[in-house]
């Protein structure tokens, strides 16, 4: 690229010129002794979040004392480590090759010094990390709350949106993600599981529809216009082409008026129109709570699924991850099993010795 055409005074290019510096420097030895817990939760919160004022808030620090740091883990790498860029603190090679190492052990660390001093809900400011749709946090994480608030008032809960199959069974391993709770397609990994409760879908429209009234006939299904909520990363999929199924065996063209990635809108949006939407029960008693709807049992069959939490087999042991276990089994296990359950996802009973299922290594 001719040197005119970059601005002089443009940050991004400055910033990605001191990134391909860093790359040409050679590595040096460094002395463990330089370093100390706290630098390498610096290094690691920075990498995480690719910005320095994001992992001071992690962290509860201020900024200026994570930069401070930053500057003391320059200074014994000799490296920058992390480059300002358009798209936040880029890591150079050398954080790039230490960033695997540093997760790991601080995860590490944390378990065994969780498995010795045990935990105590009441005194304990540890912040959990779920992955959990945004469906799940409106029928799950209220309740969970409540409980948080009484019974672990200085806990904190981060919920996390899923990414692919491979980077949450990465989180889930490396100790970055602590639980999983909803109704999700599959993990990698050694995994456990535990189902909580069998869930099933139903209709819901707003509470003055002009055509649908206390009841939801085949005829009026297919007649309504339709809103369909299919998030990514769960297993709300299959629901859709029961439905589908349903349109082309009777012969009738599907109007479909809304897709929703999230579970946000669709309280105001059906509430404000004639549309209907087919949701997990307990996902339309949340929007009930919020807006004037009515709740139907659907007219068409649609297989029922279980709402499950999952948690990696490094963590089954550590004292933190079996209460918040307990919690969600407490709010919403059930002691019934289906004789229909598969195995590899069987429910694990609500005493404390009894076996869970651990999912398949791939």
């Amino acid at each position: 690229m001719p040197w005119a055409l970059i601005s002089a005074h443009s940050g991004a290019f400055h910033g990605t010129l001191r990134y391909y510096l860093a790359m040409s420097r050679p590595t040096r030895t460094v002395s463990f002794g330089s370093l100390d817990l706290n630098l390498l939760r610096i290094f690691d919160a920075i990498y995480t979040t690719r910005s320095v004022t994001i992992a001071a808030s992690t962290l509860h620090l201020t900024q200026p004392a994570v930069s401070k740091q930053l500057n003391r883990l320059r200074e014994i790498f000799e490296d920058p480590l992390f480059v300002r860029t358009i798209d936040g603190m880029a890591p150079t090679p050398r954080a790039e090759a230490l960033a695997g190492t540093v997760h790991r052990a601080l995860g590490e660390v944390r378990s065994a010094f969780d498995s010795q001093v045990g935990f105590d809900p009441a005194s304990s400011e540890r912040t959990f990390r779920i992955f959990m749709n945004d469906a799940g946090q409106m029928a799950l994480l209220p309740r969970l709350l409540s409980v948080l608030t009484s019974e672990a008032p200085k806990v904190n809960v981060e919920t996390v949106q899923m990414p692919s199959l491979r980077m949450r069974s990465m989180g889930m391993e490396s100790g970055d993600v602590d639980l999983a709770a909803g109704y999700f397609q599959d993990f990698d990994g050694s995994i456990r599981c535990q189902v909580l409760f069998e869930e099933w879908y139903v209709g819901m429209v707003r509470e003055d529809h002009p055509a649908i009234h206390d009841t939801l006939s085949f005829e009026q299904f297919l007649q309504a216009s339709h809103l369909i909520y299919q998030p990514a990363g769960g297993g709300h999929a299959s629901q859709e082409s029961f439905v589908d199924k349903a349109f082309w065996a009777a012969g009738v063209h599907r109007r479909v008026a809304v897709r929703l990635a999230h579970a946000v809108g669709i309280s105001s949006m059906v509430s404000n129109t004639d549309h209907l939407v087919v949701i997990p029960h307990r996902l339309a008693l949340a929007c009930a709570r919020l807006v004037p709807v009515k709740i139907l049992e659907l007219p068409i069959e649609i297989p029922r699924f279980q709402v499950t939490q999952y948690w990696h087999e490094r963590f089954h042991a550590d004292p933190g991850n079996q209460w918040l276990r307990g919690v969600f089994r407490r709010l919403y296990g059930t002691r019934e099993r289906s004789a229909n359950d598969d195995p590899l996802l069987a429910s694990e009973a609500l005493d404390s010795d009894a076996p869970v299922a651990v999912a398949r290594q791939r």
